[in-house]
């Protein structure tokens, strides 16, 4: 995809498979974001094709595609003047009909939602007064009330705070479970070393390593794309911490 005489995103191929949760890293300025708009068929790609469940995303129908994908974007704006709970309720929209109500089916998905992403003391507070961190909650807790089997999340955790950072990745690894897979770009790499089964390393619009967190955060790979060298740790609480610019 090529903008303004630049390669935003060159010859790249992404998978994601049920059951996985998949991190996008890489600097600013890598592609990560556009290439989540061009998975979630928001733009159009030069060349190449998107498939979900093997079908071209620009065939599927509106609805269909929106019952089987969410997008929770990178600093979503909200312009409406809703509680955050009408808002929440927004994503259960894909799976009704014009003008049909609630079902308790539809009621039990956003209450879940609500109470997963800890905006219960949101619920009835108006969405354009929510700080970074609240909407950040809120959109993630909309696209959650759609139940989705693919989720695409851009930066999910950049405005929260350490407990809602936390929250937010276990929550992601729960979704990544049975039929369901989500794909989420992360610059925190020990987050993105914890909780995802594998990763994806962009730098310059293109794929740089593919792997086991392990295999594609190596010093070299770390030092070739971000310039830096780092501190790691393994075992079951792994982190990485830059330590000095090359």
């Amino acid at each position: 995809m090529t903008r303004s005489e630049r390669k935003l995103v060159n010859k790249v191929s992404i998978r994601l498979a049920a059951g996985e949760l998949v991190g996008l890293v890489g600097p600013n300025g890598a592609g990560k974001s556009t290439l989540l708009n061009l998975l979630a068929g928001l733009v159009k790609a030069d060349a190449g094709t998107v498939l979900l469940d093997n079908k071209n995303i620009n065939k599927i129908p509106l609805q269909q595609k929106s019952q089987m994908l969410a997008w929770v974007a990178q600093s979503g704006p909200v312009n409406w003047p809703l509680t955050v709970e009408r808002i929440v309720a927004l994503g259960r929209r894909p799976h009704l009909s014009a003008w049909q109500r609630l079902t308790d089916e539809d009621t039990a998905a956003i209450e879940y939602a609500i109470a997963a992403t800890d905006c219960q003391s949101l619920r009835h507070q108006d969405a354009t007064t929510l700080s970074g961190g609240e909407r950040t909650r809120m959109l993630l807790a909309r696209a959650l009330a759609a139940q989705p089997k693919v989720l695409l999340a851009d930066e999910p955790i950049a405005a929260l705070d350490l407990k809602h950072q936390l929250q937010t990745m276990q929550l992601l690894r729960q979704f990544s479970s049975g039929d369901n897979a989500c794909l989420v770009v992360l610059h925190d790499l020990s987050m993105a070393y914890r909780f995802c089964d594998r990763l994806y390393l962009m730098s310059e619009g293109e794929m740089v390593a593919e792997g086991q967190p392990s295999d594609v955060l190596s010093d070299d790979n770390l030092k070739a794309v971000y310039g830096v060298e780092v501190i790691k740790g393994g075992g079951d609480l792994p982190y990485i911490v830059p330590v000095r610019e090359l």
